[in-house]
């Protein structure tokens, strides 16, 4: 995704290699010599013939070179070779088959809409991080996010739906990569599975629930693709980490985006750690499970009783089901 793009929203970049490390090897030296490679290796592949861009960055390109290579020139670093100028953080979160194929069709549809009337970025109300953030939403993990104009209204709005955030527990419109970062990480690893009622008053988790899987589950890691180390960089010199929007105290983002890059638990970097992880949470869930009378006996005013029976039976068969998967991949899972 770039801000540069007219005609479409996103571009795919065939495998992490490339994507991330521009197909250069660990021990190479990141020179004008391998970065004009990289660029002529991608205008070869045409992965961006075809797409048009701004006219205001257009109005740049050289004489002698052509479009396509002109718009590699302005991506590489952003849509493809990223750890040739920035840290990569990501989060893996395992979904169902019928969840990917929404995503796939959000995305498609997002190039779409570009293609016939423009895509418009900008910073607060329609960034990169809207468009990930949004196919994630398609897929139920969680609530999507506004996409509005450029105009001061708009972004006044944007800062408006914070109130969101403190009245209602839920996301603001603002959308930024760190903050996607840490929300895909808590989908994965943080969401309330350990009792039906907990589980029941968590909006997120009983969407999932209703499509018959939870976002908490075995294989929700996150993965650090550094910047192309500084000793064999001749080309970008490393910055500050990203922004990210925190509230202190009531919705501290920040306190966890530090843990997670910087002193990380073992069971959201390593596989066994974390099928180890679930498995014996999923145990404990059911061996601590209540029955529906006790769990009803706790419901509030505003909760209604037939919803939760339903949801009572149906989250204690998932995680019946989520056990027996963690059991099969741990007995599986080659020990280190």
């Amino acid at each position: 995704m770039n801000k540069i793009f007219d005609s479409v929203t996103w571009v795919a970049i065939p495998g992490r290699d490339e994507f991330f490390r521009g197909g250069l090897a660990p021990d190479q030296m990141l020179d004008t010599d391998l970065y004009g490679a990289a660029i002529q290796k991608a205008t070869r592949a045409g992965w961006f013939k075809g797409i048009r861009i701004k006219d205001a960055v257009m109005r740049q390109k050289p004489v002698v070179m052509t479009t396509n290579e002109f718009t590699v020139w302005q991506s590489i670093g952003t849509d493809f070779a990223l750890n040739f100028a920035r840290t990569a953080y990501c989060a893996r979160l395992p979904i169902s088959r019928d969840a990917i194929g929404n995503v796939i069709a959000y995305l498609n549809r997002a190039n779409e809409n570009a293609q016939k009337t423009g895509y418009t970025w900008n910073m607060f109300t329609n960034n990169c991080s809207h468009v990930v953030h949004n196919a994630l939403a398609a897929a139920g993990i969680w609530d999507a996010k506004v996409v509005r104009g450029a105009g001061a209204i708009d972004v006044t709005k944007d800062v408006l739906s914070v109130a969101k955030v403190l009245a209602l527990g839920r996301m603001s419109d603002f959308s930024f990569p760190a903050n996607n970062f840490v929300r895909l990480y808590e989908a994965g690893n943080e969401r309330p599975i350990d009792d039906a009622l907990a589980a029941f008053r968590n909006h997120d988790v009983r969407r999932t629930m209703e499509d018959g899987w939870i976002s908490t589950r075995p294989g929700a890691l996150i993965a650090t693709y550094p910047m192309w180390d500084a000793s064999r960089n001749r080309m970008f010199a490393p910055g500050r980490d990203p922004f990210l929007f925190s509230v202190p105290v009531l919705w501290d983002k920040e306190e966890k985006f530090k843990k997670l890059t910087r002193h990380a638990p073992s069971i959201v970097t390593d596989l066994g750690a974390n099928l180890a992880h679930f498995r014996e949470r999923y145990s404990k869930t059911l061996a601590n499970q209540r029955t529906a009378d006790e769990e009803l006996r706790m419901l509030r005013d505003d909760e209604n009783e037939q919803d939760f029976r339903a949801f009572y039976g149906r989250f204690y068969r998932v995680i019946a089901e989520e056990l027996g998967r963690a059991d099969v991949a741990t007995d599986s899972y080659p020990v280190r």
